[in-house]
């Protein structure tokens, strides 16, 4: 994770010195969300469940320094919103899209026949999973909203 957290710093520093050199504007955050943003995204589904509260917070705080610069429009949605919006469309493109790679790891639907309240999806729910399967992207987004 530090190298990882070693390169967005490192990017940040090459969008900040293009900056200097005259990029402003909605170029200038059309380059940072291209690079900066897309890396602290990128696979994001497949290690997001594992990270520690402080890895969280540094990878902020690099969206948030670069806002402070300039370099990103202000009320730009957090990293945990992003990702968020990225682990559901992929959660949507898995269940309705029959050529999708990650489609054959979903359970297989359920039908019980009878009127229950309204889910998300009507796959089948296991609790017998261990803790570092309920880290990982499927398990989440199949538990996601059933607190």
């Amino acid at each position: 994770m530090y190298k990882y957290m070693l390169n967005s710093v490192r990017s940040l520093y090459a969008i900040k010195t293009i900056r200097a050199h005259g990029l402003d504007g909605n170029a200038l955050w059309d380059v940072t969300r291209a690079t900066l943003v897309a890396q602290l995204l990128y696979a994001s589904p497949a290690w997001r469940g594992f990270l520690k509260a402080d890895e969280k917070s540094h990878l902020q705080s690099v969206v948030k320094k670069a806002q402070r610069y300039g370099c990103l429009p202000t009320p730009l949605k957090t990293l945990d919103e992003l990702r968020q919006e990225l682990d559901e469309n992929l959660f949507h493109s898995s269940r309705y899209n029959p050529y999708q790679v990650l489609r054959r790891l979903l359970p297989s639907p359920t039908d019980t026949g009878h009127m229950l309240r309204q889910r998300d999806h009507n796959l089948t729910l296991s609790s017998n999973v261990s803790l570092t399967a309920k880290q990982n992207f499927i398990y989440r987004m199949l538990f996601a909203n059933m607190h």
